[in-house]
């Protein structure tokens, strides 16, 4: 089976309006943007991260932790994720971890491109946590 998986990067966040925002309301819409959806407001994302879908498959074989590698298996099941702040205190240990135990095997196994991602993707993980509004999508793309 073809295809790619794709980490999609929270860029921008734009307000769908035709009047202006008085200046003394600015400061409660900035606040309720930075804490969810609402209606007129567009998310805008930039692809940051992508692999086949292979290599995406043995990045999951070699994560031990079963509820970071549940999280991440739902790209495969349901076609798309969202990864915010909430997730972090999983992911970001467990792919830490696993990129040291990938290191160690480098030498014996090839897993130069596993290794290549989780690093990649261990960098969006610590943008997430730095920024307020931030967050991730992980989408499958089928060829």
């Amino acid at each position: 089976m073809g295809g790619q998986v794709v980490i999609y990067q929270l860029t921008a966040k734009l307000v769908d309006s035709e009047i202006d925002i008085p200046k003394d309301a600015q400061d409660i819409m900035y606040y309720t943007l930075s804490v969810g959806h609402h209606t007129g407001v567009m998310d805008c994302f930039a692809a940051k991260l992508s692999c086949p879908i292979e290599t995406f498959r043995s990045v999951l074989d070699n994560i031990s932790d079963s509820l970071a590698r549940s999280k991440l298996e739902g790209i495969l099941r349901f076609g798309e994720i969202q990864i915010d702040k909430s997730h972090l205190p999983v992911l970001k240990p467990a792919i830490k971890h696993t990129l040291r135990e990938l290191y160690v095997r480098k030498d014996t196994n090839p897993y130069s491109a596993e290794i290549s991602w989780m690093s990649d993707f261990a960098q969006l993980l610590d943008a997430t946590e730095r920024e307020t509004a931030m967050y991730l999508m992980g989408r499958r793309i089928d060829a």
